[in-house]
């Protein structure tokens, strides 16, 4: 899986618990943590569940990684830190958690350890990592339910609207729906169990199941779950078509909605206009609109301004907004001219990407 190796098949469960550790780690004393292939060993032998690696400012360090979901006493920590003696190199516990009693353990017995609530005790070349005491907190990011979070629907948009996305590296895809790399395994995981996707193997054998049924729950979940974390702003202008005259060429930015769909189709005459702009650049859109086209604040206006939440270029013009999310803010308007459009968009753009695979 995402051309790393690991010493039993039921590997999903140790991955989460390894990328949900790191991101701990990572937001406590801001080291990289990265999967990394792991060295085969004769299968007489012990073998550690996984390998990672650490970069820290003074360089970087390697571990054969022990996965634990439960450590509640000594004799535990005794076992694994002998297990992982046997092995060339520093050998790492990962646990969801450990008590301060616990961590000050291994701290004196020479085991190192991180865990899921941000304790840690690492010791390298150049670093020196001891938190203790942190608290357990209790997390259901590995029980998605759905596309129920704005977290969820940026990777499923990614994994749509570029089919050949479900084939990245997790960190990659990661990077392209602008999530940590933990949401990522949590979200392809739940998306394997509700039946949409294959995911065994490494990253070339990951196929999406089911598209269609996949592009439906996006869309119907996109208006309420992530659209309203975009920081939505809505202005009018004096003109009704100044939209047609922008200006924006220094700028990234995409239509959306009814502009994005006459774009597309030739086929609706806008009556709202939806302008995706990259956080960073907003304020500076704003200003170089109300210069060009004297747009003002309204809170009724036609005109609404939102976060472009995805990175990279879609198949369709840089300036418009991918089809799945045209699609989606169509049918959203519950209006029966854009019904009729947003039904041509699945059918020209969204469904035949995928039949032509």
């Amino acid at each position: 899986m995402n051309n790393l190796a690991f010493s039993h098949d039921h590997s999903g469960a140790e991955i989460s618990l390894i990328v949900e550790a790191l991101d701990a780690l990572k937001e406590k004393v801001s080291i990289e943590g990265s999967l990394v292939k792991l060295k085969a060993r004769p299968s007489a032998m012990y073998q550690a569940d996984a390998a990672i690696e650490l970069a820290y400012e003074n360089g970087s360090f390697h571990y054969a990684v022990e996965c634990k979901f439960a450590v509640d006493r000594k004799a535990h920590i005794d076992k694994i830190r002998h297990q992982l003696e046997t092995i060339d190199g520093p050998g790492l516990l990962v646990v969801p958690h450990l008590t301060k009693e616990l961590a000050e353990y291994c701290r004196l017995t020479g085991l190192q350890f991180i865990d899921t609530s941000g304790n840690a005790y690492l010791r390298a070349p150049g670093l020196f990592v001891l938190i203790t005491g942190e608290k357990r907190e209790y997390k259901q990011q590995s029980q998605q339910k759905g596309l129920t979070n704005a977290a969820a629907l940026r990777v499923v948009f990614a994994l749509l609207t570029k089919p050949d996305s479900v084939h990245l590296p997790y960190k990659e895809l990661a990077h392209q729906a602008g999530v940590s790399l933990g949401t990522v395994y949590n979200v392809l995981n739940d998306l394997e169990r509700r039946g949409y996707l294959i995911n065994k193997g490494d990253s070339e054998r990951r196929r999406l199941l089911e598209p269609g049924r996949l592009v439906d729950e996006w869309a119907i979940n996109y208006p309420t779950t992530l659209r309203t974390k975009l920081n939505s702003r809505c202005f009018s202008a004096p003109e009704a078509s100044w939209w047609r005259k922008i200006d924006l060429k220094n700028f990234d930015f995409a239509w959306g909605g009814e502009v994005a769909a006459s774009m597309l189709t030739s086929y609706l005459k806008p009556a709202t206009q939806t302008l995706y702009i990259r956080p960073d650049e907003m304020d500076g859109v704003i200003k170089t609109l109300s210069k060009q086209h004297r747009i003002r604040p309204d809170n009724n206006g036609d005109i609404e301004i939102l976060e472009k939440f995805w990175h990279g270029e879609p198949a369709t013009a840089s300036d418009i907004a991918p089809p799945l999310l045209i699609y989606s803010e169509l049918l959203a308007l519950l209006d029966p001219r854009t019904q009729e459009t947003a039904n041509m968009i699945k059918e020209r753009f969204i469904d035949a990407a995928f039949n032509s695979d």
